[in-house]
């Protein structure tokens, strides 16, 4: 204090405080006031910021403000500052006026520095429990040191300038690494020692170790009262990691744990986060990730980095960071320096220190666990302990009996494939750890979880079947197969433990098979590997994991062929150096020969010679190994198939089919020997049962030529039903037939002949079946059509009666087999019982049944065969059955038989009278048809005049279509009688049948008819008909597939739209006229004048032969005009007469002779 106080007393700001402090007034406190303390602290500091501010500008003119305002004013040369009362000019040399050189500018300085440690030592030790003056106080012992080494790294750069200028450049590097050092060590540079350091230098040193010192004893004063503060023991641990000159990582380390031991576990979490930032170097939060050189800071660092920086929450719960993150992160050192150098962090803290301080945090904090197996991996390479861990987190042990929950988002499948990645890569060092991760892996893929369970401590009934191994494999719980009622799947456990390990594992289990092999692969246990390979494959059971394990044991495979082709080639390469050698010991073998004896020689080059061709063997063996897996490949992915689903029969014949292909027969019969164990008939998909038996007995037969294996297969299949098929009739009776065919092919004729009785008969070897499908033989039409052609062919006439009597009395026969049986008997010349069996036929199958037409036919047709034209009366009586039950469907052609019986044996009264039948009976659409035949028959036996009320019945009863065109036949059939008028008639009639928009036909008939047989006026009055017909068929509308592919629709019109139409279509100009009683409305025509040529030649012939008058010739407004340019023109007539008793103005025109035809040449008509 002494020599502290005149620099005080230079200050009158800081002289004030300082009375102020020693003043014991009755209303203040004084030296006991830390509000005081804070205050005179405060000024020393303002004092100082000033006096280092003047620093920077003593090389130009100035002044700084006093107190808090700084100001400047230029004097030549002098720099004037005002700081804590005190105004001091500063000059490079004295001079009135001037009261410090640069020189004791910086000694007065330092005297304000020594006097700020003073009084903060002071307010200290007066007030020790004071949180801010302690803080305060080590903060700016703090500080100051910091500024010391920013003086001391200024200048070591500018030395290294200096030397680098020298040097013309040469290490440009030189301060680059000099940095780097400082960062990736977090190393002060004052601590690295030089070789041009001076002795001032070492002063320096010594005065910073010093302060070092001195703030370090404060940090330790300030614990006594403060320990409880975790600030100050973070402030003390940053002081010690950044400044510490001895850099013992034990030092720092001590520090932590004693802040861990003072303060409550409720700020633990502050202390964590800085003890792992200076155990990791790795800064928490927003520092990115990166890749180191050598695949050292790749995907490791990066996951690290993603972990660790998960944890800052320092700064979200307190609002800033922790002291070492934030001087770090000012600094740039930690993991963001490790990417720039691209060279993996060099920890200063020992491997084994580091580790159990982080297993000490995984105490604190569960979760770190996966964390810390992963800083085992990727930076501390203890891959052991990381398995060890993984497989903690995988049984959930020291959790505090709860599930683990990873914080960074990874599931329990990636723990497992950590766990399987770190085991697989490095399996010695998981063995020195007690982790065995072969029977780890064996267990899970044996599904014992499914039986015991996985708990959080491997407890239960797992733990004691595993070995305390109780893990789980996923997060959820597992599903317990067969806790359905399922009499099914709880008949079959080793299906159910399959498909509970698939569901369980999920696409993990390929995946832990071909680990597990590789395991033992980087074990060196090869065989070893290729019977894990092998296991696999047998009981995997989806493609993809089978795809997995194939291709890794191939690829095993064809690694161990590569290997022994290097070693034949290392080993070709020393044989051909060592040639040289072999001829330089030629002549010594002679002498050797003689004193030796040949045998030692011969036996050490038989040594030689056999390793060679060892080793050629072992290539061998090698690649005939390859070439067989890689030809049972189908198999093996077809057994895989199966263990999907065991009930595929498609898959079990494929499996049978690649071992034909393979010229394995024998493999193939049991491979469906196996089938027919492991088949279901009620789950059988892609095929039925009974083809793996047909197809076991076709191998057996044709195959293997084992004719006795064939019949005992299938003794065992129908006679003992030692396979259950349900419900499958159809596939048992399948069986029975092969059985017969099969004893046919043999020609044993009985034995055939015996099965298949004792087939349909539901007993084998005299045993009754009793199985469902067996009591259904008896029904099975495949054995009973079997039977019959057997019973046929090698049997007798009454055992084929009998055969066929069953089967109708079991109602088991269809039609076909009533035909047969018939037509065997009439074969058999037992007519009688033939028509007998046909009527027991009908009996079982009576109309409407489909194969009552085919009993009822050929019944007909045999029946007449045999007795044609007699028992006239009991053929009638047949039809007159057959045709009452007959659906008019199916009518006709049992009428068309009665006709032509008729016609033929009978009267054609009769015959017709079946016809006449048949045309009410069959539907309407065969009625058109039935009316022809009818009125053919009719004429050809009474005549055409007959045939007349059968044309008009036909009319009547007809459709308008058909009943149109049987018009037309009947006027051409009245008009090749002459009756002309008659067949006009009949077409007038049939004109109001027929559309002329769809049957043209019709009148196109009509009008070659008026061209050939009438005159003008029925001309005309066909054509008013027509108009008449087509309007009133104008408003009926017909759907297109009526009117025909490329007819539009037609709209329903009105009278006036009709008239219009007509008059459109037909040509017809309709003029407006006036109208007269009794006529229509004159039209006159427009087109179709070539249609009309004949009618005009007709006309001029009818001119030339009729007698005119010239005066009726010359006038007449009756008279009709016909015009090559018009088709026709109807005059309107003149109005009537003014008188009643005479017609004036009216000529008078003769009938034309040919009118009458052959009455004029008979003379009989006057013209």
């Amino acid at each position: 204090m002494p020599s502290s106080l005149p620099t005080i007393v230079a200050y009158p700001t800081l002289l004030a405080h300082e009375e102020s402090i020693s003043t014991h007034a009755s209303n203040s406190i004084g030296a006991y006031d830390v509000m005081a303390w804070m205050s005179y602290l405060n000024s020393i500091d303002d004092v100082l910021d000033i006096l280092n501010d003047g620093m920077h500008h003593t090389q130009g003119a100035g002044v700084v403000g006093g107190g808090k305002k700084k100001e400047q004013e230029h004097v030549a040369h002098t720099t004037t500052i005002n700081a804590g009362g005190r105004t001091i000019r500063i000059s490079s040399a004295m001079a009135p006026g001037i009261t410090h050189t640069h020189d004791t500018f910086l000694r007065e300085v330092r005297r304000v520095v020594q006097a700020r440690i003073v009084v903060g030592e002071r307010s200290v030790g007066l007030l020790p429990g004071s949180y801010k003056l302690w803080k305060s106080h080590l903060l700016f012992c703090t500080r100051l040191l910091e500024q010391q080494q920013q003086f001391t790294n200024n200048k070591l750069v500018k030395s290294n300038w200096s030397v680098r200028e020298k040097l013309d450049k040469v290490d440009e590097a030189k301060e680059d690494q000099i940095k780097l050092k400082c960062n990736l060590h977090r190393i002060a540079p004052y601590l690295l020692s030089t070789t041009t350091a001076t002795s001032s230098n070492n002063n320096g040193d010594n005065v910073k170790l010093n302060l070092y010192r001195y703030t370090q004893s404060a940090y330790e004063r300030s614990l006594v009262r403060l320990h409880k503060f975790p600030l100050i023991w973070l402030h003390y641990a940053a002081f010690l990691a950044i400044y510490s000159p001895s850099r013992n990582p034990t030092e720092i380390r001590s520090i932590y744990d004693r802040a861990l031991v003072a303060l409550p576990a409720s700020q633990h979490d502050r202390i964590w986060e800085d003890y792992l930032c200076w155990i990791l170097g790795i800064l928490p939060g927003g520092n990115g990730g990166g890749s180191g050189k050598n695949g050292k800071g790749g995907s490791g660092c990066g996951k690290d980095w993603k972990v660790i920086s998960r944890r800052n929450q320092h700064k979200v719960k307190y609002g800033f960071e922790t002291p070492l993150v934030g001087q770090w992160r000012k600094r740039g050192w930690g993991y963001n320096q490790l990417q720039l150098s691209n060279e993996y962090y060099t920890p200063t803290v020992p491997i084994e220190t580091a580790l159990r301080i982080l297993r000490r945090h995984t105490l604190y904090e569960p979760t770190f666990r996966e964390d810390l197996a992963t800083l085992c991996i990727t930076r501390y390479s203890r891959y052991g302990e990381a398995a060890s861990l993984f497989l903690k987190l995988i049984n959930n042990e020291g959790g505090g009996g709860q599930q683990f929950l990873s914080t960074n988002g990874t599931t329990r499948h990636n723990l497992w494939m950590r766990f399987a990645d770190v085991c697989t890569l490095h399996p010695r060092e998981a063995k020195v750890a007690g982790v065995d991760f072969d029977g780890i892996v064996r267990v899970v893929l044996r599904g014992q979880y499914v039986l015991g369970g996985g708990g959080g401590g491997g407890g239960g009934a797992s733990s004691k079947n595993n070995g305390g191994l109780g893990f789980e494999v996923f997060d959820s719980t597992l599903v317990a197969f067969g806790s359905k009622d399922d009499e099914e799947n709880s008949s079959n456990p080793t299906a159910e433990k399959s498909q509970a390990i698939s569901h369980c594992l999920g696409e993990m289990e390929g995946t832990l098979w071909t680990r597990l092999a590789e395991y033992h692969i980087r074990s060196g246990d090869f065989e070893l590997a290729r019977s894990v390979y092998e296991e696999a494959l047998d009981v995997i059971s989806r493609v993809r994991d089978f795809s997995l394990v194939f291709d890794a044991y191939v690829k095993f495979e064809e690694g161990v062929i590569e290997a022994l082709m290097e070693l034949m080639e290392d080993g070709e390469g020393e044989a051909r150096g060592g040639g040289a050698k072999k001829e330089s010991l030629a002549a010594d073998n002679d002498d050797l020969d003689i004193l030796l004896g040949d045998s030692t020689l011969h036996q050490q080059q038989n040594n030689e010679t056999n390793e060679g061709e060892s080793a050629s063997a072992d290539v061998e063996l090698a690649i005939s190994r390859v070439e067989h897996l890689t030809s049972l490949r189908p198999l093996l992915l077809n057994r895989v198939l199966l263990r999907q689903n065991p009930h595929n029969v498609g898959e079990w014949l494929k499996r049978s089919q690649l071992y034909i292909d393979l010229n394995e027969a024998t493999m193939a019969v049991k491979s469906l020997e196996e089938s027919l164990r492991a088949v279901s008939s009620r789950k059988s998909v892609n095929g039925s049962p009974c083809t793996l038996v047909l197809t076991l007995v076709d191998i057996l037969e044709k195959k293997q030529e084992n004719l006795d294996g064939a019949r005992k297969v299938l003794e065992q299949i129908c006679a003992h039903s030692e396979y259950d098929f349900g419900d499958a009739t159809e596939d048992l009776a399948q069986c029975h037939s092969t059985w017969v065919e099969l004893e046919l092919r043999q020609e044993n004729w009985d034995t055939a002949l015996k099965l298949a009785r004792s087939a349909v008969s539901s007993k084998v070897g005299g045993k009754q079946l009793s199985s469902k499908a067996a009591r259904g033989l008896s029904r099975s039409l495949r054995l009973w059509n079997l039977l019959f052609d057997l019973e046929e062919s090698l049997g007798t006439i009454q055992t084929t009666k009998d055969a066929y009597d069953r089967a109708l009395e079991l109602k088991v026969a269809t039609p076909s087999h009533c035909v047969n049986y018939a037509t065997f008997l009439m074969d058999k010349a037992y007519f009688e019982e033939s028509f007998a069996a046909y009527e027991r036929g009908i009996g079982l199958f009576p109309f409407p049944h489909a194969g009552a037409t085919l009993l009822w036919k050929a019944y007909l047709t045999n029946f007449l065969e045999r007795y044609e034209g007699t028992k006239t009366s009991r053929v009638r009586e047949l039809f007159d059955r057959c045709l009452t039950d007959c659906p008019p469907e199916e009518s006709h052609e049992f009428y068309l038989l009665y006709g032509e019986y008729e016609e033929t044996y009978g009267l054609t009264k009769r015959a017709l009278g079946v016809y006449e039948r048949m045309c009410n009976h069959v539907p309407s659409l065969e009625k058109y048809t039935a009316y022809r035949l009818y009125i053919a028959k009719a004429i050809q036996y009474l005549g055409v005049a007959a045939a007349r009320p059968i044309y008009e019945l036909a009319i009547s009863a007809l459709d308008d279509g058909p009943a149109s065109r049987i018009c037309l036949e009947y006027a051409k059939v009245e008009t090749g009688l002459r009756e002309v008028d008659r067949a006009r008639t009949v077409l007038v009639y049939g004109a109001q049948l027929a559309d002329p928009r769809r049957d043209q036909n019709y009148w196109k008939a009509w009008h070659e008819f008026e061209v050939s047989y009438g005159n003008e006026e029925t001309f005309r009055e066909m054509l008013r008909v027509k108009r008449s017909v087509q309007a009133a068929f104008s408003t009926v509308n017909y759907n297109a597939a009526e009117m025909g592919g490329g007819v539009p629709k037609v709209d329903t019109l009105s009278e006036k739209s009709a008239l219009e139409m007509i008059a459109e279509r037909e040509g017809v100009e309709v003029e407006k006229k006036v109208l007269i009683g009794g006529f229509g409305r004159g039209q006159k025509r427009k087109v179709e004048v070539a249609d009309l040529g004949e009618v005009e030649r007709r006309a001029a012939r009818l001119r030339c032969a009729t007698t005119v008058e010239p005066s009726a010739s010359a006038g007449g407004d009756d008279e009709i005009e016909i015009d090559g340019n018009e088709e026709e023109e109807e005059q309107a007539p003149q109005p009537p007469p003014s008188s009643s008793s005479s017609v004036i103005g009216v000529s008078e025109k003769a009938i034309p002779v040919a009118v009458f035809g052959a009455l004029t040449a008979s003379g009989n008509i006057d013209t």
